[in-house]
């Protein structure tokens, strides 16, 4: 129902002086917050800009943790593929701590990464991009890679001279069946030949001389071979990791 109002009524509204009937610009509104005194200042800060104030503060807090957390995690430096076993997570951690020691890393900043892949065409990306600095795998399982030319030897890499110091009963010879990786290792060295006349060459090492695998690790894998990966950016920590593994 409208109020109607009397020419009076209208004329004293209009010369009334209250807050309720004064219209509000910017420059009243700007002059009314000036005059606001002790408590009712606080609270029409707290009514207007504190949930703002609040929300400001909780973006800038995690973003700053968010940031620091990518600044602050450790570099993977050495990662491990193991293909065709299935060892439990907990082992594979222990173990990626004692690699870390034997590499001496800082391990705020730098960590090994041993893991298994039960999938063919991950550990393919894997190999194909640096993904994996080492596989161990069963014979049949590496043999499929070898040939495809995915691991380093020494005639390829001087830092892989140590495997001219391995017993020969403990070095795995491959050969080469896919053209481009010949052509990529052609001044490899030569070990022999295949029954074919083939070519063949030391790209890995087996780990059946030393317990490391079966007992440290805790893997299940009869005779696993193991090799440096062509596409690695971390040779020498994976050196060091080979190494390791084949000693007594």
């Amino acid at each position: 129902m409208a109020i109607n109002f009397s020419e009076e009524d209208k004329e004293k509204i209009k010369n009334d002086k209250s807050e309720i009937y004064t219209r509000r610009t910017e420059e009243t509104y700007a002059e009314y917050v000036k005059s606001l005194k002790g408590k009712n200042k606080r609270r029409y800060f707290a009514d207007y800009y504190l949930k703002f104030v609040i929300i400001a503060i909780a973006v800038i807090t995690g973003t700053i943790f968010f940031i620091r957390d990518i600044a602050t995690k450790p570099s993977i430096v050495l990662s491990v593929a193991i293909d065709g076993d299935a060892i439990k997570s907990a082992d594979l951690a222990k173990f990626a701590e004692i690699i870390e020691d034997e590499l001496n890393l800082d391990t705020e900043h730098e960590k090994a990464d041993i893991f298994c892949v039960a999938d063919d065409g991950q550990l393919q990306a894997l190999l194909y991009t640096g993904g994996a600095d080492v596989l161990i795998a069963p014979e049949e399982k590496f043999q499929k890679w070898a040939e495809k030319g995915c691991f380093m030897e020494p005639g390829s890499k001087e830092g892989l001279s140590f495997y001219n110091d391995l017993p020969e009963e403990q070095k795995y010879y491959s050969e080469y069946t896919d053209g481009e990786s010949t052509e990529n290792i052609k001044d490899g060295k030569e070990a022999g030949q295949g029954q074919d006349g083939s070519k063949l060459y030391n790209c890995g090492i087996y780990l059946t001389g030393t317990d490391k695998y079966t007992n440290e690790l805790g893997g299940y894998i009869t005779g696993p071979v193991a090799g440096i990966v062509s596409s690695s950016e971390n040779m020498d920590y994976a050196v060091t990791f080979l190494k390791y593994m084949a000693r007594d």
